[in-house]
């Protein structure tokens, strides 16, 4: 089962989870997906070890877990 997350100041909130073989979870932890990246959050997915970016708009939906996040900026 796969866990879409948003980082917060306090801390990760849990958006949705789904389960590749439940068609209903994955629509709707897709469309929350897709609103948050829509007001410019970045995502990544993890296998619970590793992070890695998600570079395109395909939801990952064998991901253990996508963490969705604010630009972190810097120079």
């Amino acid at each position: 089962m796969g866990k879409l997350m948003r980082r917060t100041v306090d801390g990760d909130e849990l958006l949705a989870e789904w389960s590749p073989s439940d068609p209903s979870s994955v629509a709707a932890a897709e469309t929350a997906y897709r609103h948050w990246l829509e007001q410019d959050y970045e995502a990544v997915q993890s296998d619970g070890v590793y992070y890695e970016p998600i570079s395109d708009d395909l939801f990952p939906l064998n991901a253990e877990q996508v963490i969705l996040s604010t630009g972190m900026g810097g120079g």
